[in-house]
């Protein structure tokens, strides 16, 4: 029984390929993170808060919404031994920050286009964004203004369901901008293919999502969120 527990918890909090990615942006990108203020928003297993105090972060700050969660991220801090300088908090989005800025904000939040995914065994709150996956994601954005500190930068996975140009038009009046540092494609499961409507696979088949054989594909970005003035002061 006990193994049967500590399985299924490694399914539970294992990370996804978009974490992954986040993960090699953040290697790559190492200057960013060192003695930053780090947030990292849906914290979810704690591998991404951490990487950043293992890189070298001042101190991190991780926001997530299950207690389950919080719990397995509390724990892999404490066996890495990097809890001294890691704050975490069990809260919704914004709301548990208070008025903190951060230098380093990182976040993988749900986004994929469906309003309920089941049949992964995960935490209820992961994986669905709403029919046009914006749902958390439009609540990230509209608070990151108040948060990143000048000079900061915000890194996020953002699957093709997103359209990176509404998320531009969200940010300009923000008078922040975004970037797309790099493109990637994970597998798209059959219980996930199951949760989308036929609205959503006939706008992106072949556009982001894609199919050969019995094996199905959707595309995502990692994309980079600064301040206007920043380009404006180099150029």
């Amino acid at each position: 029984m006990m193994l049967q527990n500590c399985l299924n918890d490694t399914h539970l909090f294992s990370p996804s390929e978009y974490t992954a990615a986040l993960l090699l942006y953040i290697r790559k990108h190492a200057v960013r993170v060192r003695s930053s203020r780090a947030l990292d928003m849906g914290t979810g297993s704690g591998v991404m808060m951490a990487t950043l105090l293992a890189m070298g972060a001042q101190s991190a700050l991780g926001v997530e919404l299950e207690a389950l969660a919080v719990q397995a991220a509390q724990k892999l801090l404490i066996q890495e031994g990097l809890q001294a300088k890691a704050s975490l908090v069990q809260g919704d989005m914004w709301a548990a920050c208070g008025d903190e800025r951060f230098d380093f904000v990182v976040t993988n939040l749900p986004q994929f286009a469906a309003n309920h995914v089941e049949g992964d065994g995960r935490l209820p709150s992961w994986s669905a964004g709403g029919t046009d996956g914006r749902r958390t994601v439009d609540v990230f954005l509209n608070g990151l203004g108040q948060h990143l500190a000048p000079g900061g930068l915000a890194v996020m996975t953002h699957n093709v369901f997103l359209d990176v140009n509404k998320t531009q038009s969200m940010l300009d009046p923000l008078g922040l901008q975004t970037r797309v540092a790099f493109c990637a494609s994970a597998p798209l499961p059959a219980h996930k293919i199951a949760c989308l409507s036929q609205q959503v696979l006939a706008r992106f088949m072949g556009q982001g999502i894609h199919k050969m054989g019995g094996y199905w594909f959707v595309d995502f970005d990692i994309i980079e969120i600064s301040w206007k003035q920043q380009e404006d002061r180099k150029a």
